[in-house]
């Protein structure tokens, strides 16, 4: 394997790590539709997190009231949305790819 895929591996691995992290960050919102729970089976407003993209959706009537986490997935009190999650890790891993590039080329100039 060479060097440059090892940093892209390590750096996607982090990546996700920091996805994972970010659901903890803040609590936002977003609209949902469970047709299974009354009230929503049009739209709903609940609880979201995730940075940049949201990608956790509280399940109404599930989990803890406002809150949306990535420990409440687990345990299937919210929602994961896979698209934004993989979004999410592609963005954290450009992220880290530049920012170990800048900093080797940084060292490599001095």
């Amino acid at each position: 394997m060479t060097n440059i895929l090892r940093r892209v591996l390590a750096s996607a691995f982090l990546a996700t790590f920091i996805t994972l992290l970010s659901t903890f960050v803040g609590t936002r919102s977003a609209i949902a539709t469970y047709p299974e729970i009354m009230g929503c089976e049009q739209s709903c407003r609940v609880a979201a997190s995730g940075w940049p993209l949201v990608f956790v959706r509280d399940y109404t009537g599930m989990s803890v009231v406002n809150s949306a986490d990535i420990l409440e997935v687990w345990i299937a009190a919210d929602r994961l949305d896979w698209l934004p999650f993989l979004a999410n890790v592609v963005i954290w891993t450009a992220v880290l790819v530049l920012l170990a590039w800048g900093a080797r080329r940084d060292r490599s100039s001095a």
